[in-house]
């Protein structure tokens, strides 16, 4: 009998054990941060929606398919005129016989220019972006490169630049070519450098422009001069119009499908949508308002300079054997960069790292990267900067907690292995200095409770069958011990 009760003992603390631990690691699971996503079903077949200013990825449907990219390849079109032009936009464009007729056919959308045509470069970047004028694009392109196949080879160089891996040109226009292609992730990256061109975001955002006449249309004041906006997101009282939209393209063929290019800004955050391969004219729209409504209400955006206390307090203090570094380098980050958290998540949630490989090959001050992570996901980053550098060979930045470095390559190696050892232990450190324990061992645990339940639940059960029987309960064992050998 006291064995009896011995064992019945040992299982009820065992069950106990079991429903305490499950208890605490539902409640660990409960305390992990919540990122909102939107689950309707799309019919696009891609689409994507990114922080423009933090490049965080908020939502991905078959954002790296390879598709084509119709009409939204004249954002890079545009990217590619305005590096050239500098602020020479009153400079003439001349249409050549092959300008308007390369590709062009009744149904190509035209502002009907003849050969020996000439427009401004303004004025055809209003064509080209508003109205998606096919010969406007190839103008241009033949005024930046000389013809439009070497002007492709300027588009792909550039979309290289600016970090996209599944981009191909081979005109300007968009017009369909089997080797044309582009995805939602890396089209979002190119309207996110063309936002940072002050003139792209004028035209993209107006309604409507006039251009100086053409031959066939000689009168100023005729209607065929006028270029109306065809993307109706940004057009107030087309019924798809978007509260806080601030820029936008649209394409469309036969095979692409309708896609759209879109970016709008509410409060602080400032967002851009990508909708590729929409069946119908008026689903893009739906979908891209739908998207960004969703996202805007369920996440906010911090400029990081403001929300750092590393690069926001008090740093005359700070020196290295008496040299000054506010005097010497100045440690700061950069002025736009930001985190896109969820509502109701702040700053003390986030964890940082810190990395000597600078992404952004054009920011000459940067000396490093500092990435921040919510529930080891990156949020967002930003430069650290040190202007005023009398040394290059030497980087000091004892304000963001590192040590003087004399090979940052060396540091970036030396800090990948160590955020890689940390993330492979089972318990670890995290930045503020808390013990965090892994999620691979929390489901370790898990999985080694629930055999421990099983087998205890199989053994009370087992028991309590030859109890019933009368069967003593030392010939369980010795039944046992018998199987076994077998």
């Amino acid at each position: 009998m006291k064995s009896k009760k011995t064992i019945k003992k040992l299982i009820c603390l065992l069950i106990l054990a079991t429903y305490s631990l499950s208890a605490f690691l539902s409640t660990a699971y409960a305390e992990n941060i919540v990122f909102p996503y939107y689950n309707e079903s799309l019919e696009s077949n891609a689409a994507l929606v990114m922080d423009a200013n933090s490049s965080v990825i908020l939502y991905d449907k078959n954002s790296n398919e390879r598709l084509y990219p119709a009409s939204l390849t004249k954002i890079m079109t545009a990217i590619v005129v305005l590096d050239y032009v500098g602020d020479g936009y009153d400079n003439m464009v001349n249409f050549s016989y092959n300008a308007v007729t390369q590709d062009i056919d009744k149904t190509s959308v035209t502002i009907s220019a003849t050969a020996g045509d000439q427009l401004s470069v303004k004025d055809c970047l209003y064509s080209m972006l508003l109205a998606s004028a096919n010969d406007a694009a190839n103008a241009l392109a033949e005024y930046v490169a000389g013809s439009i196949k070497d002007f492709a080879l300027l588009m792909n160089e550039r979309a290289a630049s600016i970090g996209c891996s599944d981009t191909h040109f081979i005109n300007p226009s968009g017009l369909h070519n089997d080797n044309q292609y582009t995805t939602a992730s890396d089209m979002a990256k190119i309207i996110q450098h063309a936002m940072t061109y002050p003139m792209f975001m004028q035209i993209s955002s107006s309604v409507s422009y006039r251009h100086a006449p053409i031959r066939r249309f000689k009168d100023p004041e005729n209607s065929n001069n006028l270029i109306l906006n065809t993307n109706s997101i940004m057009v107030p009282g087309s019924g798809y119009y978007y509260n806080g939209i601030t820029a936008g393209k649209t394409g469309h063929t036969t095979l692409a499908g309708y896609n759209l290019a879109a970016s709008a800004r509410k409060n602080d955050m400032h967002l851009i949508c990508i909708v590729l391969g929409a069946k119908n004219d008026k689903m893009r729209y739906i979908e891209a308002k739908s998207l960004f409504d969703f996202y805007f209400n369920n996440y906010h955006s911090l400029l990081i300079k403001d929300i750092d206390p590393r690069f926001n307090g008090d740093l005359s203090s700070i020196a290295i054997d008496d040299v000054n570094l506010v005097e010497t380098l100045n440690i700061t980050c950069d002025d736009t960069s930001h985190i896109t958290l969820p509502n109701g998540v702040e700053y003390d949630k986030v964890t940082s790292k810190i990395s000597y490989q600078v992404e952004d090959i054009y920011d000459k001050y940067a000396i490093g990267t500092v990435y921040y992570y919510l529930d080891n996901v990156i949020v967002g980053k930003c430069n650290i900067e040190g202007k005023n550098m009398e040394s290059s060979g030497t980087i000091f930045t004892s304000i963001l907690d590192l040590t003087a470095q004399q090979d940052s390559d060396e540091t970036a190696y030396s800090s990948q292995v160590k955020n890689q050892a940390e993330h492979n232990s089972l318990i670890y450190r995290n930045e503020k200095g808390n013990l965090v324990v892994s999620e691979t061992l929390l489901y370790l645990i898990s999985i080694l409770l629930i055999i421990i339940f099983v087998i205890a639940l199989i053994f009370f059960i087992y028991t309590r069958i030859l109890t019933n029987s009368n069967i003593p309960i030392q010939k369980i064992f010795f039944r046992f011990r018998r199987r076994f050998r077998r």
